[in-house]
């Protein structure tokens, strides 16, 4: 059962230097004014085109018996408690602050252009063999989330596991100092977001600013094969000669990857050298907190990645991997060298489409995934006009290119070619929504 500490009105007026009394128990926050709000605090928004104070009573139905509300603006007849504020969100991530001073846990944050996701996934779950442990869900991970994601968690936590997102400079430099971090991670250094920060140095220079808020003494783990990486003091993780921590691929099979970490065996459920990186991260994670092998070990075998991660999937006789939550040319690299590494298949089809956020190289980014599509691969569906540049990167012959304009195109023209020994990749941008392909196969 989950123990939470009573914060009640009182305390959050206190901790925003209010003069506001009433005993009665926040149990939820949300920004979100159709959200579960049963005796809980809804925190307006003003948005670009949306203002969140128009939502009070929409949020009172839910439940909401306190609200954060910016001064200046009208108060409607609503009966709820007023907490004036200069600015709603301010004031939350001033409470969450609060909140996690009280609770002190030992805080893992971790952010990078691909892998946060999986990597948080595979932390979470090798701590949850030896701790109390809490873990961002979903996407809360921007000043908004994060925030949220604090106020979520049990009082008995004693490692949360925080996500760290980016839109530009200066947005994971305010999260750290918010968290504190004792133990940080910068899983790689990708392209999304190039058009914010000029370029991957810009990337990288952002990502770093996890350092910010990182306690005296915490880790700073990095990718040790990235040169972009290179000068930075940190311990380094990769698969090169001269990191701090060497990881070495074994064997790669459809049901998971054995792999060493500094020279100890290590299983993982998962598919993708790019996977074992981030089972890396969870290691050096958890040996830093003192947890055994034998527990890592047992926190992989129990892993269960957030959906459309890699995801492994049987369509009848067809292998399929489902790694279409978002992609980037590195991630995209990364799968299309897992379906080529792993062994037994005659027929191995690549079903990619659009990238976003590249800025103005975008087209020659797409292209650039091109020149590493070749046999074992067979086949490639690209799907969109962005997905198709891919094919003008492809210089090899052998591999067979059909273009689909959309994804229930791209799912008739993959339906003929499902079979035995055969095993397919889904991958491209949320916007594709690419895994729709397969409620279109199930269909037929």
């Amino acid at each position: 059962m989950e123990v939470y500490i009573m914060l009640t009105i009182t305390q959050l007026a206190e901790w925003l230097h209010l003069d506001v009394k009433d005993d009665r128990v926040v149990r939820h926050f949300a920004t979100d004014s159709r959200a579960q709000l049963e005796d809980g605090l809804y925190v307006p928004i003003q948005g670009a085109r949306v203002d969140g104070h128009r939502f009070l009573e929409g949020a009172k139905n839910q439940g909401a018996i306190v609200t954060l509300w910016k001064k200046g603006i009208d108060r409607p007849d609503i009966d709820v408690v007023f907490l004036e504020v200069d600015e709603p969100l301010v004031a939350l991530q001033q409470i969450a602050k609060r909140y996690l001073m009280q609770i002190a846990p030992k805080i893992v944050a971790i952010t990078g252009s691909n892998g946060k996701t999986s990597t948080k996934d595979m932390v979470e779950s090798v701590l949850k063999t030896t701790f109390k442990t809490h873990k961002t869900q979903g996407n809360f991970n921007s000043d908004i989330g994060m925030p949220l994601t604090i106020l979520m968690m049990p009082a008995d936590t004693e490692v949360a596991v925080l996500e760290m997102g980016m839109n530009g400079f200066g947005d994971i430099e305010f999260l750290s100092n918010l968290a504190e971090p004792d133990i940080a991670l910068v899983t790689n250094i990708g392209e999304s977001h190039a058009e914010q920060v000029g370029g991957r140095s810009g990337i990288a220079k952002a990502k770093l600013e996890i350092q910010s808020g990182l306690k005296p003494g915490g880790h700073l783990f990095v990718d040790g094969d990235e040169p972009l990486l290179a000068e930075v003091e940190a311990e380094k993780i990769g698969y090169q000669i001269g990191n701090t921590y060497r990881i070495e691929t074994k064997e790669a099979t459809f049901f998971g990857t054995a792999f060493t970490y500094d020279g100890t065996a290590f299983h993982l459920p998962v598919l993708g050298k790019h996977q074992v990186r981030n089972a890396a991260y969870a290691i050096a994670t958890a040996r830093a907190l003192g947890v055994t092998d034998a527990r890592i070990q047992e926190g992989f075998d129990a892993v269960e990645l957030t959906p459309m991660r890699m995801e492994r999937l049987l369509f009848e006789e067809t292998a399929v991997i489902n790694d279409a939550y978002n992609a980037s040319p590195t991630s995209m690299n990364a799968a299309i060298e897992t379906v080529t590494a792993l062994e037994g298949y005659t027929t191995r089809v690549l079903v990619l489409g659009d990238m976003y956020e590249l800025g103005d190289q975008e087209r020659l980014l797409h292209a650039s995934v091109g020149k590493r599509i070749a046999l074992p691969v067979s086949h490639a569906i690209l799907v969109g006009e962005k997905g198709a540049w891919i094919a003008e990167g492809i210089s090899d012959p052998s591999v067979q290119i059909q273009f689909a304009a959309t994804v229930e195109e791209a799912a008739k023209r993959l339906y003929s070619l499902l079979g035995e020994r055969t095993i397919v990749l889904l991958k491209a941008s949320r916007g594709m929504a690419l895994e729709r392909i397969l409620t279109y196969l199930n269909e037929n």
